[in-house]
């Protein structure tokens, strides 16, 4: 950690006696006159003071994670929309492939019903499905999943909350996540050289944005009445 520290200071020194030794030079093996010597000093001297500002601008943290094109990202988002459909027609055979479980529930239930209330927070209401376990084993199981989501290409899934169950006697209750801020910077090509290189500016090809579907799985025992405004799965 300190020779990082010092790794700035090291380079500016050097850039700076480099500079300083130009303008002294008086040898036969010169740059130039005098005048030329001073502009060439004071540009490195400007080169100097831009290394240590880019240095101490650089994130802390650097991500090198691949960026999603615009097909790929089209091509998650259709997967996630074609899972969905299925689950409300009873189909559960693309689950895993386009959505990852972020968190699961237990929570021990012996009623004969349970009111499931779902609050409506500042991303809407959360979607719930519902299917009968083959036995009454007394335990409601939930699970949250998420499909991946993109900003300019950047995935951001791993930041998003997950939402709040809450059990009190027979109510389930089901608040929305919290919406998440996400700051991010990236170096891309400058317009001069990007208007005319292959998948350049104007292109676009890296710039769109997935906000993915998510979404509630419960698994209640088979003898429970189920009321409130959810999708049930073979049923």
């Amino acid at each position: 950690m300190i020779i990082l520290s010092l790794l700035p200071i090291l380079i500016v020194f050097i850039i700076v006696a480099f500079g300083i030794g130009i303008i002294r030079s008086n040898t036969k093996i010169s740059f130039g006159t005098k005048k030329i010597r001073w502009i060439l000093a004071g540009y490195i001297m400007i080169l100097a003071i831009a290394t240590v500002i880019s240095l101490s601008v650089l994130p802390s943290y650097k991500n090198d994670q691949k960026v999603a094109t615009a097909a790929e990202m089209n091509k998650i988002e259709n997967a996630q929309n074609r899972a969905v459909n299925n689950l409300y027609s009873g189909n559960l055979d693309d689950l895993d492939r386009a959505f990852s479980e972020k968190k699961k529930w237990s929570f021990p239930f012996n009623e004969k019903s349970l009111d499931i209330v779902l609050t409506e927070g500042e991303t809407g209401i959360m979607s719930v499905f519902a299917e009968r376990k083959n036995t009454n084993d007394g335990e409601i199981e939930a699970s949250y999943f998420v499909g991946k989501s993109y900003i300019d290409g950047v995935d951001f899934t791993n930041e998003l909350h997950p939402p709040e169950l809450l059990l009190n006697g027979q109510q389930l209750t089901v608040n929305n996540p919290t919406l998440v801020t996400v700051s991010f910077s990236r170096f891309s090509p400058g317009f001069a050289y990007s208007q005319f290189s292959e998948g350049g500016h104007f292109s676009q090809e890296n710039r769109s944005s997935v906000i993915g579907r998510d979404f509630i799985l419960l698994k209640v025992p088979n003898e429970i009445e189920i009321k409130g405004n959810i999708s049930w799965i073979n049923e």
